[in-house]
Formats: C-alpha cells, sequence, structure tokens
C-alpha cells in the first residue's frame, strides 16, 4: 500500500483531474476575454473576471454594498460594482483609490482548458497601486 505525501487521501482522489489545493469551476470557454462569472467555492463564492485571456479570481461580494461582483462591469482590469459604483483593481485586489481596503484573491490556474482555483486566499499584496 502507498502512502506517498504528494498523493491525495480519501474521495477527493479519485475524482479525475484533482489537484491538491485545487477545485476545479469550469472552463476557459464559459470565461471569454472581457467576461465575469460567478462560481461556488466557500460561503459567498468568487467572481472569475477574464482580463484579456488573464482569470483572475477575486471574492464575489462588494466591500460597500454587498452586491456580486460577477455581474459588475470590466474595462481592463477595473471591475465597476452594479450596485454602487465602487471599482476594483483585479489584478492587486483592491478598491481604486483606497488601496489599504483589499478584497479576497484566490490563485487561478488553467490546466487543458479547466479552470482551477486555489481553496486558500492569497495574501494581499505588500503595496497596491
Amino acid at each position: 500500500m502507498s502512502n506517498r505525501q504528494d498523493e491525495p487521501a480519501g474521495p477527493a482522489a479519485a475524482v479525475p483531474g484533482f489537484r491538491p489545493g485545487f477545485l476545479e469551476v469550469g472552463t476557459l470557454d464559459q470565461l471569454p476575454p472581457g467576461a465575469a462569472l460567478h462560481v461556488a467555492v466557500g460561503a459567498a463564492g468568487l467572481a472569475l473576471v477574464n482580463t484579456d485571456g488573464h482569470v483572475v479570481a477575486i471574492g464575489d461580494l462588494c466591500l460597500r454594498c454587498g452586491g456580486s461582483l460577477s455581474t459588475a462591469a470590466l474595462a481592463g482590469v477595473r471591475l465597476t460594482c452594479s450596485r454602487c459604483g465602487w471599482q476594483y483593481d483585479v489584478e492587486h485586489g483592491c478598491v481604486v483609490g483606497l488601496p489599504e481596503l483589499a478584497i479576497e484573491r484566490h490563485e487561478v490556474r488553467v490546466d487543458d482548458g479547466r479552470l482551477l482555483v486555489a481553496i486558500a486566499a492569497l495574501e494581499p499584496p505588500p503595496s497596491a497601486p
């Protein structure tokens, strides 16, 4: 019986494409450039955002009004909440003009067209614009 540390144990080991620490949430075909998509990861979910081919994952709830950021308007790397108008820099995970207000960010990997999101959130960047 193998008990290697790099092999997951339990039910997740039997899931095709399982990567420790990552959850498959969809395909790149579902998220064209300039689009956002809600995915269920955790209690509030995440907004996946495709900024010209680069996919990022952020918390789906606006820090000001609680609106869904997956329904927000995207222009470049700026996401504008459709309810209150607050803007987020999705690359740095902060409110535009208020860099100390950071939103949860998760690592995203694209593997053969599949979108994989890290279960644990990334640390906030040391300095945001």
